[in-house]
């Protein structure tokens, strides 16, 4: 189950959207967009606990920071 504040962002990308979610935490909403909205997606992460249980979600994400750049991106 999604925190609330998630639902609300969830319900606002469309079906089968592509997602690029910068500072996507443990992967959660990214998750939820690829199993139950048909999202194809990516991840951006820099705090190792977050990426870690990105990758335990199977979610697809990336150890980065953003504020750097994030030059192995294309």
């Amino acid at each position: 189950m999604l925190r609330p504040d998630l639902e609300i962002v969830a319900s606002l990308v469309p079906h089968g959207a592509h997602v690029l979610d910068l500072g996507c935490g443990d992967g959660a909403l990214l998750e939820h967009l690829i199993g139950a909205r048909g999202c194809a997606g990516y991840g951006v992460e820099i705090d190792g606990e977050g990426f870690h249980a990105c990758i335990a979600r199977g979610v697809p994400v990336l150890r980065g920071d953003i504020d750097a750049g994030l030059p192995d991106w294309g």
